[in-house]
């Protein structure tokens, strides 16, 4: 690399390291400067650990999610000296230290999941209601659930649950096999005895919940794998849940599937006496457990976004509803929708809220049309400026369109 780093970079000019592996190959000169070092997951990058790699770029773009997995120091020896007090110095993931000096960007569409129950809960509870969400047009419509939640009855033994387990496997046999399925168990032990009896499965993948961020799989199955033990007692023991922080490890898990989440546990949410919990990770569990109930008992109601309230009179979505018209204003990511027999037809945009709250133009134009129709949807577009001008004429175009659709 040394001597030849120019027809290195010629030949090779995008790389992909770990931070540590940067520093081992890249010596640190100016002739060798990457133009651009992009961090992914900065949020479980220790902050000393992404510095060097900086050094050796002219622009650097950091990257990463607060409310997912912080750097995990458990096994890492830490030198304790005496010197002045800085509150930088108790930063320790990358993300978190680049936000106090770097200009910062958040993302706000989520595109994985088809189904808008997968991950309501998450954008209520993690990220204020910011996230941008837009469900596959044929999943919404055949109104399908797409959380399970099976209830078995499972015994904790020696950190494991047999008969979870054994419901895992049951359902894991009788999904399709184009279908990717991960597994997600709260404890190492569970992990272990899952693998184990899926091993003959080839589409299955069975993590922890320490290690499972930054995967996507079609299915994900949940086993939380406490129960009570034999002898019906239950110790309110989440693991890495009970930790400060433990929140997001509850974050990355819920929200790795595409298409269904399968719960499969032993205990329903009433059960969990979690009210006195210094830390926030087994309460949201808790609502989590009580949220899919409800969303496998058919009671999912998507939350509609708020929306910064223009001082207009009159708003064009209400003049459509007027009409006559099937229209609806039931989901999140448009201003109206028609529906026919129970099922979801065509979109309306219009300019109202939703319009004016766009992060760009370009969002407006060609990002969410594009998305649209990515995900299946027919949609039509009506201006107020027409309809003021001639609401009669206007209508009947409206539904001269939506007639073809």
């Amino acid at each position: 690399m040394t001597e030849f780093s120019h027809e290195l970079f010629d030949l090779v000019p995008c790389w992909m390291a770990s931070p540590e592996t940067v520093s081992a190959i890249f010596p640190i000169l100016n002739k060798n400067k990457f133009d651009l070092v992009i961090f992914d997951e900065a949020s479980q990058c220790f902050a000393e650990k992404g510095f060097p790699a900086m050094l050796r770029g002219k622009q650097i773009v950091i990257t990463g999610d607060k409310k997912q997995l912080q750097p995990n120091d458990l096994y890492r020896i830490k030198i304790e000296e005496d010197a002045e007090e800085s509150p930088l110095l108790e930063i320790e993931s990358l993300l978190e230290l680049g936000s106090n000096f770097l200009p910062e960007t958040i993302l706000r569409g989520h595109y994985r999941s088809k189904s808008l129950d997968l991950i309501d809960f998450s954008n209520n509870h993690f990220y204020d209601h910011k996230l941008k969400l837009l469900p596959d047009f044929s999943n919404i419509n055949e109104g399908v659930p797409a959380i399970d939640f099976i209830k078995v009855d499972g015994v904790w033994d020696r950190n494991q649950n047999m008969i979870e387990a054994q419901k895992v496997l049951e359902l894991a046999k009788d999904m399709d096999a184009r279908k990717s399925i991960g597994v997600v168990t709260f404890n190492a032990q569970q992990a272990d005895l899952i693998q184990d009896l899926t091993q003959e499965i080839e589409n299955i993948s069975v993590k922890n919940i320490e290690n499972i961020q930054g995967d996507e799989f079609d299915v994900v199955f949940f086993s939380m794998a406490y129960a009570p033990d034999k002898n019906g007692k239950f110790r309110m023991n989440f693991g890495s849940l009970n930790q400060k922080g433990g929140e997001n490890r509850l974050n990355v898990a819920i929200t790795r599937a595409r298409e269904k989440i399968i719960i499969v546990c032993s205990l329903l949410p009433q059960d969990l006496k979690v009210d006195k919990s210094i830390n926030e990770g087994p309460k949201l569990l808790k609502d989590y457990l009580s949220y899919a109930q409800n969303v496998s008992n058919g009671n999912f109601q998507p939350s509609l976004p708020v929306i910064n309230e223009q001082n207009w009179g009159k708003f064009l979505k209400n003049e459509i509803t007027k009409s006559g018209s099937n229209f609806e204003t039931s989901l999140p990511f448009t201003d109206l929708v028609r529906m026919e027999n129970n099922t979801f037809k065509n979109l309306i945009l219009t300019d109202d809220q939703i319009f004016y709250s766009a992060e760009s133009i370009k969002e407006s134009f060609a990002y969410l049309p594009l998305m649209l129709q990515t995900k299946g949807w027919n949609y039509i577009k009506s201006w107020s400026r027409n309809w003021w001008k001639k609401p009669i004429a206007e209508l009947s175009l409206l539904e001269e369109k939506v007639a073809k659709e």
